[in-house]
This record gives structure tokens, C-alpha cells and sequence, in this order.
């Protein structure tokens, strides 16, 4: 397993995780010792989130139905004790910009059963996307991950004790107040779906990044309901298409920020790998964003993202 180190100065977490330098490279992301050298018929013994080869992952932990269309197992290069793979689907090739609304609705319902379960056993969860090397991604089939712990340090922490403090500071959940006040200014908004808001953060950390949050207020992701998962399936879909369109597929990143308990808001980050981290970001931990302001990236993007909401279909 991983384990955590924090710097004594700032408390930044680390996870040390050695043992995941022995993991399939097939994007040449992690560029280790143990995956130089081999031959292709190695490489093809990686292809193991096909269907038929459930044999050669851990046991399944969650399908959607006998003949999968959604799969979730244990990874077997685990960061932390509870780390799964989800499986979009049995297509190598096809993500979620590529599906209807009926697929991704099936893996947003794998989503909720695992958070569901680990919240059952007390433990908080981050879900995350990595797609391409640039984005951290091993493994070129299209896949999600979760970790479950009894508590996450780093920014979701950071999260959680802003909105605690804000919360006792005037008596209403920052995000909330965040949404009111960015629809009523409107530059910065992608799109506004029944049960959603998109948007590019105000303090962008990186250009083009996005957030979506849920227009009812609710702390976890598990409480949504059979509207939210049907629009949530659309809206997550055309973010995708429109950094596609914009940037030709990029590799990319999405996480779910959600908490068990009150005042969170739970939410959902994006961010395209059209850039590079410099020596400011890694050395002052100072974010930079130069590829276009955020009132710009929204502009660009409102077009795009509009269009595949609307043509989303089952």
C-alpha cells in the first residue's frame, strides 16, 4: 500500500507508493525500469479490462448486469487499501463523450453503489478520471478510480474546513452562495441544465478548467436522484465534447469532491493537459493560467457544450 507523508512545514500530503512503478505502461506515462524493453506481445497481455478477461483482474466488485456493460474491481497497484478500477465500458476505445446518455447514466450508477458502499463502512471518497499520459492515465481503456479512506488530506480537507468556516461565518453553504453569485453575473457560466451549473472557476488554477455544481444542495454525491443522474449523464458528456472540440481530445482529468456530512456541497472539477506545469506552480505552488482568462475560456466554450447537451440522446 501507499503511504502518506506530510511536509513538516506546510502539512503538504504525499503518498508514497513505490510499488505502482511495476504497473502496465501503455501511454508511457510511467516510464519506469520494469516497462522498458517489452515486446508487443507483452504489451497486449495489458489489455485486461476487455471483456472475457475478467480472469486476469482482481475479483469483481460491482456489474451492472451479467453481461457487462459497466465493471468494478479491486486495483491491483492499489494507492491506499481501498482503490477501484471502473471500467466505462468493454469498448477500448470508446469514453465517455463517445457514449449515449444510457451508458454514461450506467457508470455514474457504479459511481453512487461504490460510494454508497464505502459510506456505509464511514469512509469518505474521491473519484477520479485520468485519460491520456499527460493526465497520469497507465492504461489507454477508459476508466475511472476511487479511493475510500476515513478521512482525505489535501485539498478536499482544504475544502472541507473552508466551507465549515464560511458556514459559521454566515449561516449558508459557500457553494450555494458561489452559484447565486455567478449566475447573476453570467460571464464566467458554460451552461445551466435543469439540475446543474457549469462553470469556469472565477480563481481558475489552470485555463479552461471547469467546475459543475449541483443546484440543490446536498453534501454527497450519493444523494442524487433519478432526474439528477439522467441530466448529470448529459452535462458531464458535453464538458468532454467540449474540450474535444476545442482541443482535438486532449488528454485530461475530472474528480468528484463529495462528503458525508454538512455544510459540503458536493462538486465536480475538470482540467485539460494543454499545458505543462512550470517552476512557479512546482516551486510556489502558484497556479498559472495563460491560455485565456476565465470570462474567455467560458465564451469559447458555451457554443460547444450547448450543442452536445442538446444532441445527448440514449
Amino acid at each position: 500500500m501507499g503511504t502518506f507523508i506530510f511536509d513538516e512545514l506546510t502539512n503538504t500530503p504525499t503518498l508514497l507508493a513505490p510499488h505502482r512503478a511495476k504497473r502496465p505502461d501503455q501511454t508511457q506515462s510511467v516510464n519506469t525500469i520494469a516497462s522498458k524493453g517489452q515486446d508487443k506481445a507483452q504489451i497486449d497481455k495489458t489489455q485486461v479490462f476487455l471483456k472475457g478477461n475478467e480472469a486476469h483482474t482482481p475479483p469483481t466488485v460491482y456489474q451492472d448486469a451479467d453481461d457487462w456493460n459497466v465493471r468494478v474491481f479491486q486495483n491491483k497497484f492499489p494507492l491506499v487499501d481501498d482503490h477501484e478500477v471502473i471500467v466505462h465500458s468493454p469498448y477500448p476505445d470508446k469514453d465517455m463523450e463517445d457514449f449515449g446518455c444510457e451508458q454514461n447514466s450506467r457508470i455514474i450508477r457504479a459511481y453512487l453503489n461504490r460510494v454508497s458502499y464505502y459510506g456505509s463502512q464511514d469512509k469518505e471518497v474521491l473519484i477520479f478520471n485520468n485519460r491520456g499520459g499527460k493526465a497520469g492515465a497507465s492504461i489507454t481503456h477508459p476508466h475511472s478510480q476511487i479511493i475510500a479512506l476515513k478521512g482525505i488530506p489535501g485539498i478536499m480537507e482544504k475544502e472541507k474546513s473552508a466551507a465549515l468556516k464560511y458556514y459559521n461565518s454566515n449561516n449558508r453553504c459557500y457553494w450555494c452562495d458561489e452559484v447565486k453569485e455567478e449566475m447573476a453575473d453570467g460571464s464566467r457560466i458554460v451552461y445551466e441544465s435543469p439540475h446543474f451549473v457549469l462553470m469556469v472557476p472565477k480563481a481558475c488554477r489552470w485555463s479552461y478548467e471547469l467546475i459543475l455544481v449541483p443546484k440543490e444542495h446536498k453534501p454527497n454525491f450519493g444523494f442524487i436522484n433519478e432526474m439528477e443522474i439522467g441530466d448529470f449523464a448529459k452535462i458531464l458528456r458535453a464538458a468532454l465534447c467540449g474540450y474535444n472540440e476545442l482541443f482535438s481530445r486532449p488528454d485530461r482529468n475530472f474528480w468528484i469532491h463529495t462528503s458525508r456530512y454538512e455544510p459540503f456541497h458536493w462538486h465536480m472539477g475538470f482540467l485539460p493537459h494543454i499545458k505543462t506545469l512550470g517552476g512557479l506552480e512546482l516551486g510556489a505552488g502558484i497556479w498559472v493560467s495563460d491560455k485565456a482568462s476565465p470570462e474567455k475560456a467560458a465564451e469559447e466554450l458555451r457554443p460547444v457544450v450547448s450543442k452536445a447537451y442538446d444532441e445527448c440522446t440514449n
